[in-house]
C-alpha cells in the first residue's frame, strides 16, 4: 500500500510565511526602536503636550538631570527662527524669549 502523508496546502504555507515576517517587524520594532523601522509612525504635527508634560513631571519629581540636561525635540509650526523642530531642554525653553507661547514652566525648586 502507498501512504502519503498529507501536505500542506498553498494557504497555509503562506499564512505561515507572513506570520514569520510579522513576528521579524515586531522583534525589530521593540528591539532597535519603531523611528529606525518606521520612520512614518512617528512623523505627526505637533509634540508640544507631550513636551510640557514631560518637563512638568521632571520638575515634580526632582528629576534634575531630565530638567536641565536631556534635551528635548520640540516640534511645532511657530518655532522662533522658522524651524519646525529645536533640541531643548526644559529649562531653555521654560527661560528662552519666544518659547513662552507653549506653556512650559519654569520649575522654582530646581536650580540648574
Amino acid at each position: 500500500m502507498n501512504k502519503r502523508g498529507q501536505g500542506l496546502s498553498t494557504s497555509a504555507i503562506i499564512l505561515i510565511i507572513l506570520g514569520v515576517v510579522i513576528l521579524v517587524i515586531l522583534v525589530l520594532g521593540f528591539s532597535m526602536g519603531w523611528k529606525e523601522i518606521a520612520p512614518w509612525v512617528n512623523k505627526g504635527g505637533d509634540n508640544v503636550q507631550t513636551i510640557v508634560t514631560s518637563c512638568e513631571l521632571a520638575c515634580s519629581s526632582q528629576a534634575i538631570y531630565d530638567y536641565c540636561t536631556k534635551e528635548r525635540e520640540l516640534k511645532a509650526d511657530k518655532i522662533p527662527g522658522g524651524l519646525k523642530s529645536v533640541m531643548k531642554t526644559c529649562n531653555q525653553l521654560a527661560t528662552e524669549t519666544g518659547y513662552e507661547t507653549y506653556g512650559i514652566s519654569e520649575c522654582s525648586t530646581i536650580d540648574c
